[in-house]
């Protein structure tokens, strides 16, 4: 019966692997790659010298807990241990990214779009579709699994032995797996690509904020958590291999509960009917901006909530980060550029270009909708009413424009208001605000880029994420690693002043407002005369 099922699963495994020859090795190798190079960070610069008990105890805060973790071989705080209580949890999250999206893209997208109705009337199985992408995901997490256990091996720092890169390597693709199948079965529920892939996210948000509750009043509720269970390894400490056949079976009887629900339910439908709506369209849905809002709303939202939680953590540690700088010698020579600021205003600019960067996110994510819904078949139409392209795309620029303005202030709120509760010495709120608003400038340039691409290669919008992920090398990596100047002079975030530690100068950001008009303008132009995309 389940071999009829899925009869054609390996023709279409092959298919998914050929649409996805640029896609699957850009996540695999980006993902590898990012946690990789890495390592050397912490062996040579965080973890240096004879006070790496700084950087446990700093680890051991509640907030820190919190957000990575809890801290394991803390009486021995080689570089494998810091790594894992600093790194693993992210990593994790990055995983889970790229198995939904890969999920989502094979299953429910491809329904969405007609595809899967196409293969379907081919001598293939019910089932084969979902089995094609879940059998992808499984290639994708071995091959993360393996690269990244490896190159960990390769560049390995004190205490990172092979047991322990390799199990590194297999709690990332054990985790991945088990988001592969909640995401499988999250497509089994809904009845399009946008809720389900907003249910995945959800989920691995809950499974963040249960794994945190748990790290910090009791390990039970953390295990009830895949990414819970995963830190439960102690990678590099005591190499636990248990949670790597636990999340196994996880995902197994997840992918297992995909396959049952995928069985039962009508092709273009989902097993939890979509809510009718309102008889009539509110009034805001008129005009593409309010259709374009609606659209947004929810995920500009989350971003901010993330944005300023993220930005409170930071903020709970500036009472050790003295203690942990000053205590370390390169990083006292790295932020001892003036005696004039403290080492928390020192790393104030350092953590604002973070964030800043972190909010790009969300924006460029906002801008590329309108090539999405163009090849959803939803811009054309309302092409085909009485509405303007620049309306379309002013839209979408629109909003990411006002949500560059807002999750500024949101950032400096984030820093003040909870670094004035544990740190007396917190610079003024003003100070944060500065600081923030600089790279707004920035910001503008990289909305201008990704418009330009959405215009003239909406099929190349990668290009804009890459530019994003290359300047977040170039600025924070440039900084941390005593790069080239020149090298974070290719990105704009680049050129904007690090203040407090560099002098407020309107030139630059003046500057970089007129390149970001340079680039905007000819966007319109160039999205008025192009063909609408159809897939």
């Amino acid at each position: 019966m389940l071999k009829s099922l899925t009869a054609g699963s390996g023709p279409l495994l092959r298919l998914t692997l050929r649409r996805d020859r640029l896609r699957l090795p850009l996540w695999v190798l980006g993902l590898s790659l990012f946690m990789t190079a890495l390592v050397p960070v912490f062996q040579h610069l965080l973890i240096a010298g004879d006070n790496n008990q700084v950087f446990a105890l700093m680890m051991e805060n509640p907030a820190m807990v919190a957000l990575v973790g809890p801290v394991y071989g803390a009486a021995h705080f080689h570089t494998g241990a810091a790594y894992a209580n600093m790194m693993l949890v992210f990593c994790l999250i990055f995983t889970a990214l790229m198995n939904i999206f890969l999920l989502t893209r094979h299953t429910r997208q491809d329904e969405e779009e007609g595809r899967l109705e196409l293969i379907r009337s081919l001598p293939v199985g019910r089932l084969a579709g979902l089995s094609a992408a879940l059998l992808e995901a499984l290639l994708a997490n071995v091959l993360l699994a393996l690269l990244t256990g490896l190159g960990l091996y390769a560049l390995r720092g004190t205490g990172m032995d092979l047991a322990g890169c390799l199990l590194f390597g297999g709690i990332l693709g054990a985790t991945g797996l088990v988001f592969a199948g909640l995401t499988a079965i999250c497509c089994q529920l809904t009845a399009n690509n946008r809720t389900a892939t907003g249910l995945a996210l959800g989920l691995l948000m809950f499974f963040y904020l249960l794994r945190a509750a748990g790290d910090i009043i009791g390990e039970a509720l953390a295990l009830l958590s895949p990414l819970g269970l995963a830190l439960r390894s102690q990678v590099f400490v005591t190499n636990h291999v248990w949670p790597v056949f636990v999340l196994l079976l996880e995902a197994a009887l997840l992918a297992a509960l995909a396959m049952a629900l995928a069985s039962r339910r009508d092709l273009g439908q989902g097993l939890i009917p979509a809510h009718p709506g309102r008889a009539q369209a509110a009034a805001s849905l008129s005009s593409p901006l309010g259709l374009a809002f609606r659209l947004s709303r929810i995920s500009a939202l989350v971003w901010a909530y993330a944005l300023f939680i993220l930005a409170g953590t930071y903020a709970s540690v500036f009472g050790e980060m003295e203690a942990f700088i000053t205590g370390n010698a390169m990083l006292s020579a790295l932020f001892a550029a003036s005696p004039d600021f403290s080492v928390t205003e020192q790393f104030i600019g350092l953590l604002t270009a973070v964030m800043a960067m972190l909010s790009a996110i969300p924006m460029l994510t906002t801008l590329a909708r309108v090539v999405s819904e163009e090849r959803q078949g939803r811009a054309e139409q309302l092409l085909g009413l009485p509405v303007a392209r620049r309306q379309l795309l002013g839209a979408y620029l629109g909003i990411a424009l006002v949500m560059s303005l807002v999750y500024p202030a949101i950032i400096a709120l984030g820093f003040y208001g909870v670094g004035i509760l544990v740190y007396p010495q917190t610079p003024a709120l003003s100070t944060f605000l500065i600081a923030s608003y600089s790279y707004v400038p920035a910001l503008w340039v990289l909305l201008g880029l990704m418009a330009l691409l959405a215009a003239a290669l909406p099929r190349r919008l990668a290009l804009g994420y890459s530019y994003l992920g290359f300047s977040f090398f170039a600025v924070y990596f440039g900084r941390l690693m005593d790069l080239p100047p020149w090298v974070q002079r290719l990105t704009p975030l680049g050129h904007v002043p690090a203040y407090p530690m560099e002098a407020f100068r309107a030139a630059p950001l003046l500057a970089l407002t007129a390149l970001a008009l340079a680039l905007i303008v000819p966007a319109f132009l160039l999205y008025r005369r192009r063909d609408v995309q159809t897939q």
